[in-house]
């Protein structure tokens, strides 16, 4: 197996009135959106675009949470990849939550049924992280009010 380089990718542990928001891939894994932080991107400006790409919601940054790392193989492609995502705390602001069609379906859960959902135990742990600083962090209004059009899901 060849190794090719390393791959930067940024992503949010986002809420929606206290909810987490979750989305399922075809291959029926529950995930956080998250997605490559393209060419002189920052890994914010990755995390918001990519939530706002996967779901639909438009949402802002309240802390950074961390890091995760891993190695992995695509199908038919004998090449290890290794992926670092940088993970944000994001509470949604606006938009309607509408997952992008390369997912089954998207949820909108409590952080406990968030936590059981989520495939991947470092998912699990990013969540974690981010209830706590959630609870530490003073949540103030959204900057700009909601978008009152949610054709998706309320």
């Amino acid at each position: 197996m060849e190794e090719e380089g390393k791959e930067t990718s940024a992503g949010g542990v986002v809420f929606k009135e206290g909810q987490v928001v979750l989305l399922r891939r075809h291959s029926g894994e529950w995930v956080m959106p998250k997605g490559h932080v393209e060419p002189g991107e920052t890994p914010e400006e990755a995390a918001l675009r990519e939530v706002e790409e996967e779901t639909g919601l438009r949402a802002r940054i309240l802390a950074r949470v961390g890091e995760t790392s891993y190695a992995f193989t695509l199908p038919l492609q004998p090449v290890l990849r290794y992926k670092t995502v940088h993970w944000f705390l994001m509470e949604a602001e606006g938009g309607a939550f509408c997952p992008e069609s390369t997912f089954g379906e998207g949820a909108v859960v409590s952080p406990e049924q968030a936590v059981e959902m989520l495939t991947f135990e470092k998912d699990r742990g990013m969540l974690r992280r981010a209830l706590l600083l959630r609870r530490s962090t003073v949540l103030s209004p959204p900057s700009t009010p909601p978008d009152p059009g949610n054709t998706c899901l309320a």
